[in-house]
Order: structure tokens, then C-alpha cells, then sequence
């Protein structure tokens, strides 16, 4: 097997391939390639062609860092607009921030509330829609239940709708979750996912979080 890996990176070598390229291709590593191919003299046109790829390569490396840096500083803006809310000590804000911070996802770019409780539901997307400005056609919501007829699905789905006042077009895709007969009678309603993809959002969030906290956590700008 290390003969044929050495025949075809030394085949690979010889049709101008990189080093780092026919590591990666084989699965073996650098220092391995570099000595079964250290004998072969590329061509000048192979010297350029890699040079090429190298200059190309390092610009797309350095887009990216570039982006990187650009979207963190908008975060970063994001949270600071956050903590300024935060010190305006208006209690709703501060009841959805430190709710989401016990019982939501803690996603990058958006805010996902999951929950069972009626009056938790309610009680969180009015302080999107009161502190935060979310308008109804941003919000998804997906269920997650045991039923598996049909009318008891769409009874189900009816129930969140109507309670959370949103229209159909916010329903996703039902997520069926198989479980015993006492954990399907005891979440009758199932459990009900709110989403908005939003990363202004979700940053204010977090900076409002901290602000209220008075912690930091890095881990959320990245």
C-alpha cells in the first residue's frame, strides 16, 4: 500500500501537482510526500502555475480574514447596542434577555425559543415584539409533538398559531418525536419552537445579557 502511494504521488508530482495538494489528495502527510518526491524537477511552467495558484489561494485567504474581522466588528456593534438598552433598566427587556439566556439556543445569527409553557411562549415573543420591534412575518415556529394523526398534528399546530397570534405561512415542517404514552399525554400541545433569523437581534441579546450580568463572553462574537 505505501508503494502505491508513493508511485502515485510521485505521479502526481510530475503533472505539477503541490506537495501540500498530493498530501491532502492521499491522505498521508507532508513530510512523507516531500520525500518520495523530492527527486523530481518540475518544469518552469509548473513552478509558474503553482506560484499562481499560491498568490491566488493566499488572496482568497486573506478575503477572508478580512470578512471575518468585518462581520465581528458588526456583532460586536450589535451587543454594544445591547448593553445601551440594558442600561435603560426597562423591565420587559430585561425579563426576555435573561429568559432567553436560561432557555434559548445560543446561536450565532439567530434567536430560537423552545418551550412547552403557554404562558412562556406568549410572555417571549411579546417582548420581541414590544423591546425589539419583530414584526409577525419574520416569526417561524416549528412544533415538535408524539401525535401521529393527522387532526391531532393540525389541532396541535392550530393551538401555537392561535395562542402566539401568527399567521399559517410562519408554520415549518411538524417534527414527529416518537416517546411513551406519559410524556405524550403529559405535553399534550407538544413543544413549540420560535424562530427569527436575525443577527442584530440575537447579538443585542447576548450584549444586553452580559450587561445585565455583568460578565463577558467572547465565545457569542464568534
Amino acid at each position: 500500500m505505501k508503494r502505491e502511494l508513493r508511485e502515485q504521488a510521485r505521479q502526481l508530482r510530475q503533472n505539477g501537482i503541490s506537495v501540500r495538494e498530493i498530501s491532502r489528495t492521499l491522505g498521508v502527510s507532508k513530510g512523507s510526500v516531500s520525500v518520495w518526491v523530492r527527486d523530481i524537477e518540475l518544469t518552469e511552467d509548473q513552478i509558474e502555475q503553482l506560484k499562481t495558484k499560491q498568490h491566488r489561494y493566499g488572496a482568497q485567504n486573506e478575503g477572508s480574514r478580512a470578512n471575518r474581522k468585518k462581520f465581528m466588528k458588526m456583532r460586536r456593534l450589535y451587543q454594544e447596542e445591547g448593553r445601551a438598552k440594558a442600561r435603560e433598566e426597562r423591565s420587559l427587556h430585561m425579563a426576555g434577555c435573561m429568559l432567553y439566556w436560561a432557555e434559548g439556543a445560543k446561536k450565532r445569527g439567530r434567536v430560537y425559543f423552545v418551550n412547552s409553557d403557554p404562558n412562556m411562549m406568549t410572555f417571549f415573543i411579546r417582548f420581541l415584539r414590544t423591546e425589539m420591534g419583530v414584526a409577525d412575518e419574520h416569526f417561524t415556529i416549528t412544533i415538535h409533538c408524539h401525535a401521529t394523526d393527522l387532526k391531532e398534528i393540525y389541532r396541535i399546530e392550530q393551538y401555537w398559531l392561535d395562542l402566539l397570534h401568527l399567521p399559517p405561512t410562519a408554520l415549518r415542517k411538524t417534527q414527529i418525536k416518537q416517546g411513551s404514552d406519559t410524556r405524550r399525554n403529559r405535553l399534550e400541545n407538544g413543544l413549540c419552537g420560535l424562530g427569527v433569523n436575525n443577527t442584530q437581534l440575537v447579538q443585542h441579546i447576548y450584549g444586553a445579557i452580559q450587561e445585565y450580568g455583568g460578565f463577558e463572553n467572547l465565545a457569542w462574537l464568534d
